[in-house]
């Protein structure tokens, strides 16, 4: 029975390729999907997303971000300059909480350096009742590219 598991098991792992793997993840009820950021070459800002989704039964709230890469971040609901930043996000249970340039999103603050296609950075997602998590942004010109 061990064996048949294991062998169903790396046969699941074989069926998805790498990349997808790297880039979705599992905090309690919560599901990370795919984490990628836009390149940066020129201003102080960056855009970051990542697809959120609230397995539970109960709803949770995205409350806070942190990254080395910058010296803060905001959670926003659009691209516009004059919104003020979000307190939280909020993720009722089984609604997925996508994220896109010029809509909801994760805004880098005051970068460190540029964002360089390719590169990979870490940020930490800090969620109201799941807790904190480190999650691997991707720097692509789309998600998956």
């Amino acid at each position: 029975m061990q064996r048949r598991r294991l062998i169903l098991g790396l046969a699941a792992v074989a069926a998805f390729p790498a990349a997808a793997r790297a880039h979705s993840s599992r905090l309690g009820d919560i599901a990370i999907g795919h984490a990628w950021a836009l390149p940066n070459s020129v201003s102080g800002e960056g855009q970051a997303f990542v697809p959120l989704v609230n397995d539970g039964k109960l709803p949770d709230e995205l409350v806070a971000a942190r990254s080395s890469v910058c010296g803060a971040i905001e959670l926003r609901r659009n691209n516009r300059y004059d919104d003020p930043p979000l307190s939280s996000l909020v993720l009722e249970p089984g609604v997925p909480l996508p994220m896109r340039p010029t809509a909801r999103h994760l805004r880098l603050m005051s970068l460190r350096g540029s964002l360089g296609l390719g590169q990979r950075f870490t940020i930490i997602l800090d969620f109201l009742n799941a807790g904190e998590t480190e999650v691997v942004f991707q720097v692509e010109a789309a998600p998956g590219q």
